[in-house]
């Protein structure tokens, strides 16, 4: 996956960035995969999300119907567990199948997280990626006020580990992360600005025509 699975994960990143901007629809994040999406990573999230626009839901029949959309653009086959020879080689005619679907399932249930990441569940094949990365835009759209309480009590039971606090902590070291870009940033700015001035000033011609 070193071609088209790098290409949607970066497409991913940026949707989940898109989804947390404050107002943001669906139709948002779907808007900015396919801006950011190449080759067939994007025919495949057009394909799907076209079908899944027709869809109420995916609880009658809608994953089948994604399924199909999905598969002019799959490598690894039906059986999922005997993938093909060529499955996942890097290509510009495939596409890894997670993002397309979650991005599906997003749109089939209006931006519902549970919809979303239950639709992911029941997909099979890769269902443990496709929800987690169905969630993960579901959830920044509506924010923590639309998780399932009981999901979250339990995951953090069963993992051993309090994932609100490892929410937190990641939060705080993307912020210090930004800081630290934008101070840099400011101080390379600040450098070339001096260097300009310094040159400006050195090829002056003063008052008397006679450089200095």
């Amino acid at each position: 996956q070193s071609s088209y699975g790098r290409d949607a994960a970066a497409v991913l990143a940026a949707a989940v960035a898109e989804a947390m901007r404050p107002n943001a629809t669906v139709a948002d994040v779907v808007e900015t995969a396919l801006r950011l999406a190449k080759d067939a990573t994007r025919s495949a999230i057009e394909a799907v999300v076209e079908t899944a626009v027709g869809l109420d839901g995916w609880r009658s029949g809608g994953l089948a119907e994604l399924r199909s959309a999905f598969a002019p653009f799959d490598s690894v086959g039906e059986p999922y567990a005997s993938p093909a020879q060529n499955a996942r080689i890097p290509s510009r005619l495939h596409s890894i199948e997670e993002l397309p679907l979650a991005l599906g399932l997003l749109v089939a249930t209006g931006g519902d997280y549970a919809e979303t990441v239950l639709g992911g569940v029941n997909y099979g094949r890769d269902s443990d990626s496709i929800a987690s990365m169905g969630g993960a835009l579901a959830g920044a759209l509506g924010g923590s006020a639309v998780l399932r309480r009981d999901w979250v009590d339990e995951v953090s039971r069963a993992s051993r580990i309090d994932i609100e606090e490892a929410g937190r902590t990641m939060a705080d070291v993307a912020v210090e992360i930004l800081e630290r870009d934008t101070q840099r940033h400011e101080e390379r700015v600040r450098a070339i600005r001096e260097l300009t001035a310094a040159q400006m000033s050195a090829t002056q011609v003063p008052a008397d025509g006679v450089p200095a």
